[in-house]
């Protein structure tokens, strides 16, 4: 058991835990469904990673869960879970200010902690690019921030979701939660050799979500012990072909399973041109220079970014740096709970618990 800072990036989804020395680890939970479990579930993913804290540094995305009225009701049920787990450590609460503050001022400044995990990250991470401009790229599960940098300092146009969503920063699309009626509107398929290919739409449904469709391509592994699926059946191929059959208002009795990896390859390159086209947008808003932008590439789906990153390759050289590569753990996962938590040990040294031996 160790003594350290703490990192929390609590999400609607996942929670996300580090230590600022890079112990991280990562636990689904469905925030929406079961908000009152948050306390549980954090002290459950305490115990795993055998770690105590003498201070809590916490960023967040969960108050957007449809379980709260709204977003300053999600931020204070978060903070009031955290204090309930962690109730004699201090707890710093990072804004999109570019500070850290209290509980108590965080109740009062739910503008500012509200979906603030991206700017704790590009404040960290920015530092790698010191000079000139940059592209932070960081994909997850469910969705992918583009947050442009200079000098090492991010330089957002948004700061809300509302206002990122506006200027490209944020695309709610990822890796694995995403609808796959939300990635394309379409797929062309040919019913026979001789006919030539119809335009098919999607089911408006969740039959399907983009791990189906990264499963069947080739970029995420089967997992049959992985049940966070669109119909709760493992994450395999054989389970994928039928749930994208069916967001083709079909089964495997009248698809076959090569319609079926057509149909994915086509699903995917519309999310890539999606993607791409938030990169291009991003990038237009940084000062021109004749020298490869670098971008920074983190999270579970960082491949993602750069298969998108191939369909610019003509309008901007890039010098891709993988944040998994940059530090001595591979932090790329949990990035912004390992981010907040550095900017902690960095920032909030006057806060901590004196050292006190473990009985």
């Amino acid at each position: 058991m160790t003594v350290e800072i703490l990192g929390l990036d609590i999400g609607g989804a996942n929670i996300k835990a580090a230590t600022a020395d890079g112990e991280c680890l990562q636990h689904s939970f469905a925030l929406w469904k079961n908000p009152d479990q948050l306390p549980h579930r954090l002290s459950s993913l305490l115990q795993q990673l055998r770690c105590r804290p003498r201070l809590v540094a916490l960023t967040m995305t969960g108050e957007l869960a449809d379980c709260f009225s709204d977003r300053e009701n999600g931020v204070c049920h978060i903070l009031n879970a955290v204090q309930q787990v962690f109730p004699s450590l201090p707890i710093q609460v990072w804004l999109t200010s570019g500070e850290f503050v209290t509980p108590e001022d965080a109740n009062d400044l739910t503008e500012l902690v509200a979906a603030a995990n991206w700017h704790a990250l590009a404040t960290w991470a920015g530092r790698a690019v010191p000079q000139g401009p940059a592209l932070l790229a960081d994909c997850g599960s469910t969705t992918t921030d583009l947050i442009p940098l200079l000098d090492g300092c991010p330089i957002p146009q948004g700061r809300t979701d509302l206002q990122r969503l506006a200027s490209s920063e944020l695309v709610y699309s990822g890796v694995r939660r995403t609808p796959v009626c939300a990635l394309a509107t379409n797929v062309q398929l040919s019913f026979n050799e001789q006919d030539l290919p119809h335009s098919i739409p999607l089911a408006g449904e969740l039959f399907a979500t983009a791990a189906d469709i990264h499963l069947l391509t080739g970029n995420i592994a089967e997992d049959e012990n992985d049940l966070e699926t669109a119909d709760g059946r493992p994450c395999t191929q054989l389970a994928a072909r039928s749930r994208l059959a069916r967001q083709l208002c079909s089964d495997l009795n009248e698809i076959t399973p090569a319609q079926v990896l057509l149909a994915a390859e086509q699903i995917r390159d519309s999310q890539l041109h999606t993607i791409a086209a938030a990169i291009t947008r991003v990038i237009g808003t940084l000062p021109a220079s004749q020298a490869p932008l670098p971008v920074l590439i983190s999270g579970s789906g960082g491949w993602l970014i750069s298969q998108a990153l191939q369909h610019i390759a003509g309008q901007r050289r890039c010098d891709i740096m993988q944040l998994s590569e940059m530090y001595r753990r591979d932090i790329s996962t949990c990035a912004p709970a390992f981010a907040v938590a550095r900017l902690a040990a960095e920032r909030c040294t006057d806060a901590l618990l004196p050292l006190t031996p473990h009985l």
